[in-house]
């Protein structure tokens, strides 16, 4: 993964044209910084540098890089400004919900950018949290931000758009479309799916992740389990070849259950599932609204690509 610290020791080295000199300016040594240089060019699979007996010289790769480079960092700068004069008195701590996946790639660059900034907020952690358990976590005051995604209660909870993905439909591999590639709504609404405790999941959740958005009121055919994580949902499909599940992307980028006889298929119709950075309504706490602002800042400059 790309981090704000490679793009700052590349910079020193392209604006300072060798090694001993921008080790100098950032106070590091140079066998750290050319360890630091050489991992983000295999991180990016192509050599930044050339290494000449006077300095170094930028390749193509690194010139095409420069600038947004030069801008990610500015930009992070700035959102950082901006949440310090939000968050100024801010001391505590902060409760951080996260699902499975949280917000991918770009959760681990939110976390370290707003910690460096407010040193003083302790952040405590619930990992790994089901969608709708991180719904009613929120509510129930149970953490004050949740790396979630939609539905939410549009009245109840507030949220920043980090990024959409695709909803995938989820099979056994023996199941009869595991080799189809991608399936249709026609191929999977008459199917058996997988729901949680009805219970226990809010309804539009239940209802955005049983596809009943399409069913024009014809109620589906439900296997009904306790499993709320993914992993357990996996679990559950192992065992029953017939069901079928959906799931955002994350399945297929991180395997829930690894060796798993499972198979994910893209269904185009079902539209993106929205990953979001969500807080109850109306809460305008200093460091919530902080933690949100350094969010907001990732997403809508792009500087993380969530599917690495």
């Amino acid at each position: 993964m790309v981090e704000l610290r490679h793009l700052r020791y590349f910079l020193a080295v392209a604006e300072e044209s060798g090694f001993t000199r921008a080790a100098a300016l950032l106070h590091v040594s140079q066998p750290t910084l050319s360890q630091q240089i050489r991992a983000l060019e295999r991180e990016l699979g192509c050599a930044l540098f050339e290494r000449l007996p006077g300095g170094t010289r930028l390749t193509p790769a690194g010139s095409a890089l420069l600038e947004p480079a030069r801008k990610a960092i500015t930009i992070v700068a700035d959102g950082v400004g901006a949440v310090r004069g939000i968050a100024q008195r801010a001391t505590g701590e902060l409760r951080v919900g996260m699902i499975y996946g949280a917000a991918g790639a770009m959760t681990q660059p939110i976390l370290t950018t707003f910690t460096e900034a407010f040193p003083h907020i302790r952040l405590h952690f619930r990992a790994e949290l089901p969608v709708a358990r991180a719904y009613t976590a929120l509510l129930r005051n149970e953490v004050d931000v949740a790396f979630t995604r939609l539905p939410l209660h549009p009245e109840r909870h507030a949220w920043t758009v980090l990024y959409r993905e695709r909803r995938v439909v989820v099979v056994h591999e023996r199941h009869w479309l595991a080799d189809a590639g991608h399936a249709t709504l026609t191929d999977v609404l008459p199917l058996p799916i997988l729901s949680a405790n009805p219970a226990r999941t809010p309804p539009e959740v239940g209802d955005h992740w049983l596809l009943n958005e399409f069913r024009n009121g014809v109620a589906p055919r439900q296997y009904v389990t306790e499993a709320w994580s993914v992993p357990e949902m996996a679990q559950t499909l192992a065992h029953n070849p017939d069901v079928v599940a959906m799931c955002s992307e994350v399945a297929r980028r991180r395997p829930p259950v690894p060796d798993a006889p499972l198979r994910c298929l893209d269904l185009p119709q079902a539209g993106p599932s929205v990953v979001v950075l969500a807080h109850r309504e109306g809460d305008r706490r200093p460091h919530v609204e902080a933690f949100c602002q350094v969010a907001a800042t990732f997403a809508r400059n792009g500087l993380v690509n969530p599917k690495r």
